[in-house]
């Protein structure tokens, strides 16, 4: 007997329930604030920073600038790519803490709006992705990717190629995604790298947003590779795993597809 349409759905809806809240948060915004204006339901210039109207107490636009996208095949690719990126961040490197992961997203978007102000950008879903993207390809460095053509290289060459890609674009602007870059980079620098240098700690996790998420004492995730791991929570272990090679959308032969806004 063939399954029942109840059923897909059923299975829809548990795999939407099983994705980690930051992640959902990330999938569902950027649905909803790039159908919404397709549809017609909500002017996406009332979704773009605009500083004029932020000073007016229309504060969304400090949240739906980050998830406003053209919607196209281009941003087909790119959801799935943010979401498999942002899955293996919050299942793995920050695995059971929710609110380091939030802090992260807080932090680095605090920056690009403070470099949006002198920089006139509009939109930040760009920078947000870059943000992910450089994360990510700092604790997975030596995962083995492959690009269009086939283009080899490791992960951490990762975002200077789709940076390299969406400058060839037509049309295409890397501004937004260099800054999105930036502002992962320094993150990543005051957290990771000069603490592990004997250095000073500058950026921790507020006391409110770790009582709103509570440290587990979860390890598991998704493997670059696809299957599941409990991981030993050490960040440097984690990088010494040999997961099989993927290429940027994490196992398909295409390519990144067309950046947003081009």
């Amino acid at each position: 007997m063939p399954p029942q349409a109840g059923q897909a759905r059923n299975e829809l809806l548990d795999w939407y329930q099983s994705i980690p809240p930051i992640t959902k948060a990330i999938f569902t915004l950027s649905i909803v604030t790039t159908v919404a204006p397709a549809l017609g339901l909500v002017s996406p210039f009332q979704l773009i920073l605009n500083w004029n109207a932020i000073t007016k107490l229309q504060l969304w636009r400090l949240i739906s600038s980050f998830f406003l996208h053209k919607l196209d095949l281009g941003f087909a690719m790119n959801l799935y790519f943010a979401y498999r990126q942002s899955l293996q961040l919050e299942n793995e490197v920050f695995a059971g803490r929710t609110a380091d992961y939030l802090y992260f997203l807080l932090v680095t978007s605090i920056m690009q709006l403070a470099a949006a102000r002198y920089l006139d950008l509009y939109v930040l879903s760009d920078g947000l992705m870059m943000t992910l993207t450089y994360l990510w390809s700092r604790h997975y460095r030596d995962v083995p990717m492959t690009f269009m053509f086939g283009i080899r290289f490791k992960a951490q060459y990762l975002p200077w190629v789709l940076v390299g890609y969406s400058y060839l674009t037509p049309g295409g602007s890397v501004v937004g995604s260099l800054v999105g870059i930036a502002a992962a980079h320094i993150y990543y620098y005051l957290t990771t790298t000069y603490p592990s240098q004997g250095g000073r700690r500058y950026l921790s996790t507020p006391a409110f947003l770790q009582r709103l998420f509570p440290q587990t004492t979860a390890r598991g995730g998704f493997t670059a590779g696809g299957g599941f791991q409990m991981w030993p929570g050490n960040q440097q272990q984690q990088q010494q795993q040999q997961p099989q090679r993927t290429n940027v959308f994490g196992g398909h032969s295409w390519g990144r597809g067309q950046r947003l806004g081009t």
